[in-house]
């Protein structure tokens, strides 16, 4: 009896932290975006902030452009 009440806390210890992780991620999701992505400026901003993000910063950001 002991066993299973042990297992069902357990249980629900892992399933209250996925809980808080999905709410987490709804959250994150559900933000508006930060960049404008109905225009080319936009969608360039937005690659630019995510490659900053992933630690992948260039070192010129006329060369994520085309040039321009």
């Amino acid at each position: 009896m002991n066993d299973r009440l042990n297992l069902a806390i357990a249980e629900n210890t892992e399933l209250k932290a996925r809980i808080a992780e999905l709410e987490q991620q709804v959250a994150i999701l559900s933000k508006r975006p930060e960049f404008d992505l109905s225009t080319v400026q936009g969608r360039e901003q937005a690659v630019i902030a995510r490659l900053d993000r992933m630690g992948l910063k260039a070192d010129n950001h006329k060369e994520l452009s085309g040039g321009e």
